[in-house]
């Protein structure tokens, strides 16, 4: 849904800000860390960063820039210069960092917080990744067992589901039973459900979020007895609601994540789309380019994105589909990018560090490629026309990782 909305302000630096400027460090760092195969590191900022830095060396020069939170390092700069007054800096802090998402301090695990529990009947678009796997027919078997629910009921209230807890042991059990039939119902109907076709690799479905707590319930479950256990379950894994627009989630939900002040100041206010990206991991968006500007924000996990300019990306894109003798298309999320040869070959071309290029023939990762980190709290600009790919990084088989994101211009 667009949105325009115009500047209430002067975004000129403020006084304060030109007369302190050259106390701080340049706003644009290049980060330097070792690649194996010479990729190119993006640029970053340190929040606050001022709008007409922005503006200047990322939105209008169309490169691609990593903002960070500020460290402890720059605190004392960092109440001088984002005074209550200044309303032309991004502090890059949504609520949902700490409203959805908790970490151990003892074990520097994520989970999902009791407080999503209160939207459990929220309808999501879901992506599961090989449905006819072990790791799902056992989730789907702990959803039909009577100890599900009554793990459920003891576990600590920390990470508990407090409204689902709170309801019949049979209430519950019917809910989960429920959710298995479906689950079941959406595999057993995909067109291509036989295990040895390539097509049943990736499974589209719309269900509950539900589905996902009980799922993150399921692997704290298989996680903690496979200390115990001789051969423990492994845990459920590619399971991502993908690409859920804002505009779906329930009013308190959206205000957990309001729209950055760079997304509507930047540019011309308007704001394309907007979408969330939760799930376990391991999780992966194939080679693609979006149609307009996108501001990426990590909000739990570590995900890695790699990048090319249009035109590098585009030769990339086309030596892969002319290697397979097809046409492609770079739509967002395609479901023929998710599964078979044309997945194996684009990753391999992406990630792999060889694939065809341009002339179809074999070749290193290209010395445009750029590679970038972004942890949690952190947010990434990539620039109208930017090809990228992004895969989670770090932390455990079936951990938690979320994003959320604006196409703005």
């Amino acid at each position: 849904m667009a949105v325009s909305t115009k500047p209430l302000f002067n975004s000129r630096p403020t006084r304060l800000f030109a007369l302190t400027r050259h106390l701080r460090q340049p706003p644009f760092i290049f980060t330097n860390h070792d690649h194996a195969r010479s990729l190119k590191t993006v640029a970053h900022a340190i929040a606050p960063i001022n709008i007409e830095d922005f503006r200047r060396d990322a939105f209008q020069a169309q490169k691609p820039l990593l903002i960070r939170p500020c460290s402890k390092e720059l605190s004392t700069f960092s109440a001088i210069y984002q005074h209550k007054n200044d309303a032309t800096t991004e502090t890059s802090t949504l609520p949902a960092l700490t409203k959805w998402f908790t970490t151990s301090s003892t074990l520097g695990k994520a989970s999902l917080t009791p407080y999503l529990d209160n939207f459990h009947s929220t309808i999501l678009p879901y992506e599961i990744s090989n449905p006819n796997s072990t790791q799902v027919s056992n989730f789907i078997s702990w959803l039909e067992s009577p100890s599900s629910t009554n793990a459920a009921s003891s576990r600590p209230a920390a990470s508990s589901n407090s409204n689902l807890d709170s309801d019949s042991n049979s209430d519950s059990h019917k809910s989960r039973l429920t959710l298995a039939h479906l689950l079941k119902t959406y595999i057993a109907h995909h067109p291509s459900s036989s295990p040895s076709s390539s097509e049943s690799e990736f499974l589209i479905l719309d269900l509950p979020l539900h589905l996902l707590l009980l799922a993150h319930q399921f692997n704290n479950t298989t996680l903690s007895s496979s200390q115990t256990t001789p051969n423990p379950c492994k845990p459920l894994t590619n399971l991502y609601i993908a690409q859920a627009p804002l505009s779906h989630l329930p009013p308190a939900l959206q205000s957990d994540l309001p729209t950055p002040f760079l997304v509507l100041h930047a540019g011309k206010g308007d704001v394309y789309s907007s979408s969330i990206w939760l799930g376990l991991q391991p999780t992966y968006t194939p080679w693609h380019r979006d149609p307009n500007p996108n501001l990426f924000c990590q909000l739990c996990g570590t995900k890695t994105v790699r990048l090319m300019p249009p035109r590098r990306g585009e030769a990339l894109f086309r030596g892969v589909m002319a290697s397979l003798m097809a046409a492609g298309n770079p739509k967002m999320r395609g479901e023929e990018m998710m599964t078979g040869e044309q997945r194996r070959v684009l990753e391999e071309a992406v990630w792999g560090g060889e694939g065809p290029g341009p002339d179809g023939e074999g070749q290193d990762v290209d010395e445009m490629m750029y590679e970038v980190t972004v942890r949690a709290g952190d947010m990434l600009f990539m620039p109208l026309g930017w090809w990228h790919s992004v895969k989670s990084m770090g932390g455990e088989d079936g951990g938690i990782n979320g994003s959320v994101n604006w196409w703005f211009r």
